[in-house]
C-alpha cells in the first residue's frame, strides 16, 4: 500500500475497488483505494479529519459513511463524520454524532438506516446507540443498551436484527440484539470476549472466534449459544471472512507461547457443514488487526496490521480454490520465530524488501513454506517485493532487548488502543 495501516476499515466499492480508511499506530495515514484489476493502490482525495478506530459503512447510494474514531488533528474521540464518493473520488463532510465515540459499531440495517452503537469516549465505554438516515442527512438518538461496550462487533441477522456481542464491556460477558422495528434492545446471553470475530454463516447463524481455540455459534432462532469445533491454533484479533462457497477464513492475530507475545502468520477455514477447521496455509507476513476483504473474483485480500514494533503497509492475496491440502498450522512461521526456530520476516525493517523493478505477480503457492521460498498467500504487485528473510544470528543480550522492546511496544499498543 501507499501508506502503512493497522486495526483500520476495508470496504468493497460497488466498482469492485476496496476502500482502506485509518491507522490506529499512525492516525495522520490518509486512505486508498485497491483496484484489483491493476493489482494496485492509489491515494483518494484527502480526508476532511483523518482518523483511527472509526467505521466505515457502505451505504445504498454507493458512497461509504465513516464515524467517529480517534480524530488526528485531537487525538480524542470525534462526533465528526464524512462520506467518501467513489465516483468523483473525494470526501464532503457528513452530520455529527450526538456523542463522541471511537472503537464503536456500525451497521447497515435492511432500511438503510446506519446503526451505531457503543464504543467509548471521555466518559468511558458507551451504551448509547445512534441511527443515521441518509435521507435525511442527520442523526436521532435510540435507546441505549443494557452495559457499555467498546471494540465489539455487530452483525446483522437474517430477521433483520443486529447482534452487539464481545469487546471490552462495562457488563459481564452479555450480548445484546437491536430490533429496528420496536427500537428496543434485549439479553442475547452471555458469549462475550475482549478480542474476537462474529461472522453470520450461511444457515443464519454466528460463528465467534478470536480469544483463544475455542468458537462459539449463536442461533438467532433459540437466541442460544454452543460450542464450534475448536480452531487449531489460539488466536486474539485475528481477520473472520466468509468466502463464497459458505466457509470461513480466519488468518493471523496473536498468541502467547512460554509468555511470550507470538504474531501469527497461520491461517484456517471453518466448514460449517462438518463443524471442523483445515489449514489455510502461511501469509508471507506474520500480522495482526489487519483487514480481510472478499473480492468479486472470490480471492480474499489481506492488507495492512501490525507486527513487533512497526505497523504495515504490505497486502496479500488468499485464493480459496488453493487452499486443499495446505501445510500443518504449526509450520507457518511466527514473528518473533518460535523456539522450534521456525522464523518470520522482519517486519521492523526489511519485511519488505527495498524498491524493485521484480514484480510479485508471478509468486506461485507452494506445498511447503520454507525461508526465502514463495508462501500459499502471494504478495500483490507493486514497486516493492515480498520476502521471507534467513533467520538473523544475534548475541544472547541482544536477543533480550529486543525481546524486551517487542513486549513494551505490545503493551504501549495496547494501552493506546483503549484510549480515548
Amino acid at each position: 500500500m501507499t501508506q502503512p495501516h493497522q486495526a483500520a476499515t476495508a470496504t468493497l466499492l460497488p466498482n469492485g475497488k476496496v476502500l482502506e480508511v485509518g491507522s490506529f499506530a499512525q492516525p495522520n495515514t490518509d486512505a486508498e483505494v485497491f483496484d484489483p484489476n491493476a493489482d494496485s493502490w492509489s491515494p483518494t482525495g484527502l480526508m476532511l479529519v483523518t482518523r483511527a478506530l472509526a467505521t466505515a459503512t457502505l451505504l445504498k447510494s454507493g458512497k461509504v459513511l465513516i464515524v467517529g474514531g480517534i480524530a488526528a488533528d485531537t487525538g480524542h474521540s470525534t462526533t465528526r463524520t464524512e462520506l467518501y464518493d467513489p465516483i468523483t473520488n473525494a470526501w464532503s463532510l457528513g452530520p455529527q454524532l450526538a456523542v463522541p465515540r471511537s472503537s464503536h459499531t456500525a451497521t447497515l440495517l435492511p432500511s438503510g438506516k446506519v446503526l451505531v452503537a457503543g464504543g467509548q469516549n471521555a466518559g468511558g465505554y458507551l451504551a448509547s446507540a445512534e441511527l443515521y438516515d441518509p435521507i435525511s442527512g442527520s442523526w436521532t438518538t435510540v435507546s441505549r443498551m443494557d452495559a457499555g461496550y467498546t471494540s465489539s462487533t455487530a452483525t446483522l441477522l437474517a430477521n433483520g436484527k443486529v447482534l452487539i456481542a464481545g469487546g471490552a464491556t462495562l457488563g459481564d460477558g452479555r450480548a445484546e440484539l437491536y430490533d429496528p422495528a420496536t427500537n428496543q434492545w434485549s439479553s442475547a446471553g452471555r458469549q462475550g470476549r475482549i478480542a474476537q470475530t462474529a461472522t453470520r454463516l450461511a444457515n443464519g447463524r454466528v460463528l465467534v472466534t478470536g480469544q483463544g481455540a475455542a468458537a462459539a455459534l449463536y442461533d438467532p432462532g433459540s437466541n442460544t449459544w454452543s460450542d464450534a469445533g475448536t480452531m487449531l491454533q489460539d488466536r486474539v484479533d485475528p481477520s473472520a471472512t466468509l468466502l463464497a462457497d459458505g466457509r470461513v477464513l480466519v488468518v493471523g492475530g496473536t498468541t502467547t507461547a512460554s509468555g511470550q507475545q507470538l504474531w501469527l502468520s497461520s491461517a484456517e477455514i471453518y466448514d460449517p457443514a462438518s463443524n471442523r477447521w483445515s489449514p489455510a496455509g502461511c501469509m508471507s507476513q506474520a500480522r495482526w488487526e489487519q483487514t480481510a476483504t472478499l473480492l468479486p473474483t472470490n480471492r480474499v485480500l489481506i492488507a495492512g496490521g501490525d507486527a513487533p514494533s512497526v505497523t504495515l503497509s504490505s497486502a496479500e492475496l488468499f485464493d480459496p480454490s488453493r487452499a486443499s491440502g495446505s501445510e500443518a498450522i504449526d509450520s507457518c512461521p511466527t514473528n518473533p520465530p518460535t523456539q522450534s526456530g521456525a522464523a518470520a520476516p522482519s517486519a521492523g525493517s526489511s519485511a519488505v524488501a527495498a524498491p524493485s523493478t521484480v514484480s510479485t505477480a508471478g509468486v506461485t503457492h507452494a506445498s511447503a513454506v520454507a525461508i526465502g521460498q514463495p508462501a500459499p498467500l502471494k504478495s500483490i504487485a507493486s514497486d516493492r517485493s515480498l520476502t521471507l528473510l534467513q533467520p538473523m544470528e544475534a548475541a544472547g543480550l541482544t536477543a533480550l532487548i529486543l525481546a524486551a522492546l517487542s513486549a513494551a511496544f505490545y503493551l504501549w499498543a495496547r494501552w493506546r488502543k483503549r484510549r480515548i
